[in-house]
């Protein structure tokens, strides 16, 4: 019966578009799933970590436009793969994890790495269920189909051929049609300085209005960020957005998904017009003006408004205050602004985000990842490895600070292992300077956010990987633009002085 549940679980992935699957195997039927995908025509990946395993799927899923999957054996398999789904849970990418687990017909006997692992999942997942033997291609493609409904999130199946296994619930349909009202249409069109906000890539191919736009982490590159003037940087709820919002006088955000916006109070309601897909959580936008239905649809009605940019030349944005820190130190912000390579780039949580996602310039949403939902360090490097595996045709720029590359220094070797054209840009100050920058007197001193300087040149060097040790920007543009045909790893050791008024400029 295990046998033929893993054959209609590999042939229900080849169904689906699956080309490539990532995991650590351990014991049970890990290595009969990875032969059966593998007779498919369906690649396995080996990572060295459970998370890194989740998330170079995830990635690997959202830049196909299929669903990444990942397999981890049980117990430690299964807990050390938890963050990776509730990266892809909150940062809103395709993902289905497949675990091994003690068997019900055996469990009442056998307590070694027994836990309840469907049930540790559901918090963290879309829905978590037993693959089991009746029907599992049944439950494999409605657990695909799952994964990439809106909002697209992770799947957890614990594969148990001695059940019957469960079959995921109808995804429900919200209806949400929207009916735009008169007064909507007055507002848009008496509006003299109007904001638009945008947070769904479905909106790049849509012709927008001539008005100043902010997109969020996850819809930076809908609009060309080289070359349209309309891009006025990143929205993301802090103090420092506040002076382009107060200067309007309309502010429509469109498919914005609140996991997205740092914490804190929405002080703009007054003016707001919010549109959101039908089941999306909006209590972010307190009572603005809520619209439900295709953000698509919706964006031909302000077309109805003012046709020009207004001068927001005066006005503060966090994009303008850090372009005002660029000069010829080697700080974050001066080498987010030397950004001279048209590549695809993936962004790990750390005090170096802040200027490299409002400077480096991206020319569509899925030439950019970020961990915004979760927030989760670690996730830059695994992920660039799932982007390039999934079009390995373009090179991949994974900025990372310290701490988060030594969570995963083991995918150093996986990066050597597959040749991937990935340059990993570390900055390198030897702390956790976002917390660092937080932390007051009587928070545990040093000893709670600096380590020792670590020379990840050599740990790279060693590991298989060309490496080279930056400290300035003319460096860094000249390695840049070196045609690079495998991996690269450039140490990047910054000015960690600098922080305090990135923070600042950022944030406010």
């Amino acid at each position: 019966m295990a046998n033929a549940t893993i054959e209609q679980w590999a042939q229900e992935l080849k169904a689906a578009g699956v080309t490539r699957i990532f995991g650590v195997p351990g014991g049970g039927p890990n290595l009969a799933m990875i032969g059966a995908a593998e007779a498919r025509g369906i690649d396995f990946t080996l990572a060295h970590g459970e998370t890194s395993a989740c998330i170079m799927a995830a990635a690997y899923g959202a830049t196909t436009g299929t669903v990444g999957v990942a397999i981890v054996t049980r117990g430690p398999g299964f807990t050390s793969a938890t963050n990776g789904l509730a990266c892809a849970q909150l940062d809103r990418l395709p993902l289905m994890l497949v675990s091994d687990t003690v068997p019900a017909s055996h469990s009442d006997r056998i307590a070694h790495q027994r836990l309840d692992q469907v049930a540790a999942a559901w918090p963290i997942t879309k829905w978590s269920g037993v693959l089991g033997g009746q029907d599992p291609a049944s439950t494999t493609h409605e657990a695909l189909r799952i994964a990439r409904s809106h909002p697209q999130g992770a799947v957890h199946l614990a594969f148990d051929p001695t059940q019957k296994g469960e079959q995921p619930p109808e995804v429900e349909t919200v209806a949400g049609e929207i009916g735009v009202s008169p007064e909507v249409i007055e507002r848009i069109a008496a509006a003299k300085r109007p904001v638009l906000i945008i947070g769904s890539d479905e909106l790049k191919d849509v012709d927008l209005p001539q008005w100043p736009i902010l997109t969020t982490y996850h819809a930076k590159g809908v609009i060309d960020e080289i070359q349209d003037p309309r891009v006025h940087g990143l929205f993301t709820g802090v103090a420092a957005d506040h002076p382009l919002l107060e200067s309007a006088d309309l502010i429509v955000a469109l498919g914005v998904d609140t996991v997205e916006p740092m914490p804190g109070a929405w002080l703009h309601s007054d003016k707001t017009i919010a549109v959101q897909e039908p089941g999306t959580d909006t209590r972010y936008f307190n009572d603005s003006t809520l619209h439900f239905g295709s953000v698509v649809e919706f964006a031909s009605t302000l077309m109805h408004g003012p046709s020009d940019l207004w001068d927001t030349s005066e006005v503060q944005t966090p994009r303008r205050n850090l372009l005002a820190l660029t000069d010829d130190r080697f700080t974050p912000a001066s080498i987010a602004a030397a950004s001279v390579t048209d590549a695809r780039i993936t962004v790990d949580a750390g005090a170096h985000m802040l200027p490299v996602m409002q400077l480096w310039p991206v020319r569509d949403p899925r030439d950019c990842l970020i961990s915004n939902g979760l927030a989760t360090m670690g996730f830059a490097l695994p992920a660039a490895i799932g982007m390039s595996l999934a079009d390995p045709g373009r090179r991949v720029l994974c900025h990372v600070g310290d701490g988060g590359l030594a969570m995963v220094m083991g995918e150093l070797e996986t990066l050597a292992r597959l040749q991937l054209p990935i340059t990993v840009l570390v900055y390198n100050d030897a702390s956790l300077s976002l917390i660092k920058l937080k932390q007051e007197p009587a928070q545990g001193g040093s000893g709670a956010v600096d380590y020792l300087t670590i020379d990840f040149a050599q740990v790279a060097q060693a590991m298989g990987v060309p490496s080279k040790t930056i400290t300035t920007i003319s460096q860094l543009r000249s390695d840049l633009r070196i045609e690079q045909q495998g991996p690269l790893l450039l140490d990047l050791h910054i000015d960690p002085q600098a922080y305090p008024e990135i923070m600042q400029a950022a944030r406010g």
